[in-house]
């Protein structure tokens, strides 16, 4: 399903803001700069950084409970619609839920930034049963190509997503959706994938625990 204007641009705002602050800290050497916040994964070159340590050794301030309580917010009203859509009475948070730039003026440099090619997300995640991706950059204004493409399969025809801010695409995470991102011509692409399993030995239960407190104080 496609659900227009599901983040508000206040909050589409808030999540460019987290991502600009993590991001600053790396950046990948090809096209896509991966900013994972539960495991703290950051592309920076061709590998990856622990983005909460990047803080520390750069003594920038971290991000705070307050500053990400808008993607966790989003996160739960993700995994409710899941819910009601699938008709399924639990779903848990699984990883990894991610921040996805792609800087069409850098080119592959190793193999995981080749992000075009079809790909199944239980397949290539594991955990992942159910599938949400929220973009948070506009196709044609920010970026020009990199639409979601799901392959034709069982009799369905193939389907194109244009990006706009706000905008959240679900689907079930397994064989009978094969997908791909055509290659971002030019511009740059943001998203954010959010993902949910029906295995509670594979959830996690706060994704972004490793934020700081805000204002030096326990958030309970």
């Amino acid at each position: 399903m496609v659900v227009d204007n599901f983040a508000s641009a206040s909050e589409v705002d808030a999540m460019l803001a987290i991502a600009a602050r993590g991001m600053a800290l790396g950046g990948g050497a090809g096209g896509p700069t991966i900013l994972d916040l539960q495991s703290g994964a950051l592309s920076r070159g061709d590998k990856f950084v622990d983005v909460w340590m990047m803080f520390n050794l750069t003594r920038r301030p971290p991000l705070t409970r307050a500053d990400v309580a808008v993607y966790a917010e989003l996160a739960n009203r993700v995994r409710e619609l899941a819910m009601r859509t699938f008709g399924l009475p639990r779903l848990w948070l699984t990883s990894p839920t991610f921040f996805a730039r792609i800087s069409a003026d850098k080119a592959p440099r190793i193999e995981n930034d080749e992000y075009w090619h079809e790909h199944v997300d239980a397949v290539q995640y594991g955990s992942f049963a159910y599938t949400s991706l929220l973009y948070l950059s506009d196709a044609d204004a920010d970026f020009t190509g990199g639409r979601l493409t799901f392959a034709p399969s069982a009799g369905r025809p193939a389907a194109h997503v244009s990006p706009t801010r706000g905008r959240l695409v679900l689907f079930s995470s397994g064989e009978e959706m094969p997908h791909l991102v055509e290659r971002v011509a030019s511009g740059v692409r943001l998203a954010v994938t959010i993902a949910f399993t029906c295995n509670r030995e594979a959830a996690i239960t706060d994704f972004l625990a490793q934020a700081a407190p805000t204002d030096g104080a326990d958030d309970e």
